[in-house]
């Protein structure tokens, strides 16, 4: 055998002996380690359980104009969720080609309401009713308990039953009674319509409004070769502000089915209501400083939903870090200001809404990101919110800070001791 092969046997060996003998005792695929640092440095695991200083729930999210795919939903009385489309801009002229003056709008004919609808997440496979009412009104036009007493049979402007079938397109249009549109052109130039679902059962459909958002279709006039006019959600109210204005073109109202903040001991994700957590960490500086964390998981104990609308689905879950500088010290405002959770990797989790039991959340890129920036420069919190939020009666409810002590949030880190390492 050549020199140069025994060179290569005895090289090949000693890198063996050399990976086998550097061999971290860590268990999991959630961290590894910097460096091979000691082979004794065996692994630790803590449960902080005053990690964890405040948590609070903020309802109403998203907020309005921020999602403008709105779920209609109706289950007898646990859940009843509508939408209202304003046209504040209705057209009292049409154009004839070659006319020197525009013409008025004396008939209208052949009037339809056209939306979109979800049919990948949300596909019907039962015959489902769209009601259409003329929900205008002069006073109060953005408060729920105004808007809910409008949807009532003299008011209504259409109805259109679909079949399983007719969902294999996902555009629908609504016949609109041709006179009450007719009379809204003549006397306001503007009509406010509200939609209902219902159905057997359990009944709900998303309306995409983001992409396409619902229009009316109408003929001004009995010529043919003059093409439909078509008329896009418009707010003029309120006048004062046009941001606000732009929010109530497509916006929707919860008749039922929206619960208040959760009771003391509890905090919620999810549900009609719209309800994220915020959760606010201190952690001893020596935990960041003085260890190699290799798994933090924060530990929820689930408790059973508050109403029963809420078990008919699960949740997506986001943990996503809040980015404000500890100096903004108004929990709310601090709340709105959150980086992407992927982007912080940190993984999305999915609760079932009618689980209990402990759950957990992991956190490990989070806490290095933190130790890397220190505790000027952000703050050490983060916001849980649901995908669904405002869309679903699901909601996940977990005991907080003020419940019983043995069910509280806390943090579990798995950890070795940080040794001194370097190249001899």
């Amino acid at each position: 055998m050549s020199d140069r092969i025994l060179r290569s046997a005895f090289g090949a060996l000693l890198l063996i002996g050399t990976l086998t003998s550097c061999k971290e005792q860590v268990t999991g695929s959630l961290g590894c380690p910097e460096l091979c640092t000691d082979e004794s440095a065996t692994v630790r695991d803590t449960i902080l359980t005053g990690a964890i200083v405040v948590d609070t729930t903020f309802i109403g999210f998203p907020r309005l104009g921020e999602d403008r795919d709105i779920s209609l939903w109706n289950n007898v009385d646990t859940a009843d969720v509508r939408l209202v489309a304003r046209f504040d801009s209705l057209p009292r002229t049409y154009l004839v080609v070659g006319a020197l003056t525009d013409s008025l709008i004396r008939r209208v004919d052949s009037a339809s309401l056209i939306f979109t609808v979800d049919t990948l997440l949300q596909k019907a496979t039962l015959p489902l009713t769209i009601d259409a009412y003329d929900v205008d009104t002069t006073s109060a036009d953005s408060l729920t308990g105004a808007l809910i007493p409008l949807f009532r049979p003299s008011r209504l402007i259409g109805s259109q039953t679909y079949s399983a079938a007719d969902f294999k397109a996902d555009t629908l249009r609504l016949s609109l009674d041709n006179a009450a549109l007719f009379a809204k052109i003549k006397d306001t130039l503007r009509l406010r319509v509200g939609l209902r679902v219902r159905g057997q059962g359990s009944t709900h459909i998303r309306v995409l409004g983001n992409s396409f958002v619902p229009r009316i279709r109408l003929r001004v006039s009995a010529d043919t070769s003059i093409k439909p006019d078509t008329v896009f959600p418009r707010s003029l109210t309120p006048t004062d502000d046009i941001t606000i204005a732009n929010s109530f073109a497509f916006f929707k109202i919860v008749a039922a089915g929206a619960l208040p903040l959760p009771p003391a001991g509890q905090f919620a994700i999810g549900g009609f209501s719209g309800a994220r957590t915020y959760l606010r960490f201190d952690i001893p500086p020596t935990v960041l400083d003085s260890v190699q964390v290799i798994r933090a998981s924060l530990l929820l104990t689930q408790t059973k939903p508050r109403s029963v609308g809420a078990y008919v689905d699960t949740l997506t879950v986001f943990t996503q870090p809040v980015l404000t500088s500890p100096s903004v010290t108004d929990i709310f405002t601090a709340s709105q200001f959150l980086g992407g959770a992927r982007a912080y990797g940190i993984d999305s989790v999915r609760f079932a809404s009618r689980d209990s039991g402990l759950k957990s959340i992991e956190l490990v890129n989070l806490l290095r990101f933190w130790k890397l920036v220190g505790v000027t420069n952000t703050s050490r919190a983060v916001v849980i919110r649901a995908i669904q939020e405002g869309s679903t009666p699901a909601e996940a409810s977990f005991f907080s800070m003020e419940g019983p002590v043995a069910q509280r949030p806390r943090l579990r880190l798995t950890y070795v001791p940080r040794r001194g390492f370097g190249i001899p």
